[in-house]
C-alpha cells in the first residue's frame, strides 16, 4: 500500500519559513603574546631610566716581560743546556775518542786560565845529514803572520808542545809536523842546506822584565842562540827514523 505524503498545512510552512540557519559562531579571540594566560609568566616590571654612564676604571697594565722563540717547554731545555755548557767550560771533559768534539768547543777558557809568569817561544832546528842539529826557519812552512806570536807555527807549539810530557794527541801531532818538515824542506828556503833527516821542537822560555824596566817589542828571530837553562826540549824524531831518512837521500 502507498504511504501517501502529508499534506501540507499553512502553520508548517509558515514554521519553515521562520526556520533559518544559526549564524557561524565568532572566532575565539587569540591571546596576546604578552598576556599573562598566553605566555604563562607575570610581565617584568619596566626598566628604570638609565643614569649617566660612568667608564670602568682602567686597570694597572703589569710590565710585560720578554720571553724567547718557542714553547715553554724547549726554552726550558735550552736554560738546561746552557748550564751544562757553562758547567763544561769551568770543568773540562775528558779527551777522549767520543768527547772530543765537546771538548773541541768547551776549551776555551783553557786558552789563558791563568796569567804566565814567563815568555813562550818555540824554535825549530833539523837534523842536517852529516852535520848535527841546526836551527832551522819555520816562517816558510807556516806563511801566516809569520814574524808574530800569532804565526801558526807558535800556536801549534802553545797547544801541542806546552805540557809537561806529550800527550796520544800532542805527539801526534809532532809526528804530522815530522812528516811535513822533512817532506817539504828540498822545495824551500829555511837556511838549512842539504838533506835531514828529522826535526826538533825546542820551547824557550823567558822571564819578564822587573816591573818598571823597559819591555823590548817582540822579535822572532829562528837562528838566535837561546841559553841552555831557557831551553825545553819537547820533542825530536826517533834515531832509527832520522838514520833511515838520511840514508835513503
Amino acid at each position: 500500500m502507498t504511504k501517501r505524503a502529508k499534506p501540507t498545512t499553512v502553520a508548517t510552512a509558515s514554521a519553515r519559513r521562520a526556520r533559518k540557519p544559526d549564524p557561524p559562531a565568532p572566532p575565539a579571540a587569540v591571546p596576546a603574546a604578552s598576556s599573562p594566560k598566553a605566555t604563562g609568566k607575570l610581565d617584568a616590571p619596566p626598566a628604570a631610566p638609565l643614569g649617566p654612564i660612568r667608564k670602568a676604571a682602567a686597570k694597572p697594565e703589569r710590565p710585560g716581560v720578554a720571553t724567547g722563540p718557542g714553547p715553554r717547554w724547549l726554552r726550558l731545555a735550552l736554560v738546561g743546556l746552557a748550564l751544562v755548557y757553562y758547567g763544561a767550560l769551568v770543568h773540562h771533559l775528558p779527551d777522549s775518542r767520543w768527547t772530543r768534539p765537546a771538548v773541541f768547543f768547551t776549551e776555551a777558557t783553557a786558552l789563558f786560565p791563568s796569567a804566565n809568569a814567563v815568555v813562550l817561544e818555540f824554535r825549530l832546528e833539523a837534523w842536517a845529514c852529516g852535520k848535527g842539529w841546526q836551527p832551522i826557519d819555520p816562517r816558510p812552512y807556516f806563511p801566516i803572520q809569520p814574524d808574530d806570536k800569532e804565526s801558526r807555527f807558535q800556536r801549534l807549539g802553545y797547544f801541542y808542545f806546552n805540557h809537561k810530557s806529550l800527550t796520544r794527541r800532542d805527539r801526534e801531532a809532532a809526528e804530522a809536523l815530522d812528516r811535513y818538515i822533512a817532506a817539504r824542506h828540498a822545495d824551500l828556503d829555511d837556511g838549512v842546506a842539504g838533506p835531514i833527516g828529522g826535526i826538533r821542537v825546542v820551547k824557550v822560555v823567558r822571564p819578564f822584565p822587573a816591573p818598571g824596566e823597559p819591555v823590548e817589542r817582540y822579535h822572532f828571530d829562528p837562528f838566535a842562540q837561546a841559553p841552555s837553562d831557557e831551553r825545553r826540549e819537547k820533542y825530536a824524531t826517533p834515531e832509527a827514523e832520522t838514520r833511515r831518512r838520511c840514508a835513503s837521500s
